[in-house]
């Protein structure tokens, strides 16, 4: 066997979910009825009747990532499937619904963690749906030309960052998801940190660390600019 003939890790998913039947409205319909009775079987058919379109979604998506692969947008979407079948069965088209979350649930991504920094919960750009009770196919995907712009240098805050004390640290990386860390609460943080009822040492903490790391940012402009501003008198002088 040639190493032309030895397929990618890709290649070997897409084709065993071409492989996957398609189903007829009919049977989903039988698909859906039989899931809200409790038949696991019916369960997992309708999760892998999604595959197609959720590799079609991550393909199309990949473009607007600069640090994922094809596979990861494809375990994004197809995880949004898996945890929205409950929510799915309750609604007037359920198979529409879960085609809709793995949609959203791959945009979502692309749009707010396109760079290796995520972006915090709080900055993250909205994404409008109108329904996800809406079918949405292939056809649905607007060709929009694609921007590529280049991501901005952060070192200069990293290195401010790193310059300040262990405990300040840790939880400005944590809660801003730093080193693309998973970002967590400040809530969730004060809880780890102390055993306090009122939980509240994290907030002091991001306060005070915020308040010294924008210290270090001045002395760091100053710095750089005092060069400038001496060659500039002198030239004068």
């Amino acid at each position: 066997m040639s190493s032309q003939d030895v397929l990618t890790t890709v290649e070997l998913y897409r084709r065993d979910v071409r492989s996957l039947p398609r189903l007829t409205r009919e049977e989903e319909q039988e698909v859906v009825r039989r899931a809200k009775i409790g038949d696991v079987e019916a369960r997992t058919t309708l999760v892998q009747s999604c595959l197609n379109y959720v590799g079609f979604m991550a393909a199309w998506h990949a473009r607007y990532v600069f640090h994922d692969e094809y596979l990861d947008l494809v375990g994004i979407g197809n995880v949004a499937v898996v945890e929205h079948v409950d929510a799915a069965l309750t609604r007037e088209n359920p198979c529409a619904y879960l085609r809709g979350c793995a949609k959203y649930a791959i945009i979502y991504y692309c749009r707010n963690r396109a760079g290796l920094i995520p972006t915090p919960w709080y900055a993250k750009r909205s994404i409008s749906v109108a329904s996800l009770d809406t079918p949405v196919y292939a056809n649905t995907v607007q060709q929009e030309s694609v921007v590529v712009r280049e991501h901005p240098d952060y070192s200069w805050l990293y290195q401010a960052v790193e310059q300040l004390p262990p405990r300040y640290r840790e939880v400005l990386i944590r809660h801003y998801g730093l080193y693309d860390r998973p970002v967590e609460s400040l809530y969730e943080l004060s809880r780890r940190m102390s055993t306090s009822v009122k939980g509240s040492i994290a907030y002091l903490t991001e306060y005070r660390a915020l308040r010294r790391l924008r210290h270090l940012l001045t002395h760091q402009e100053e710095r750089r600019m005092l060069p400038r501003t001496s060659g500039e008198a002198s030239t004068l002088s």
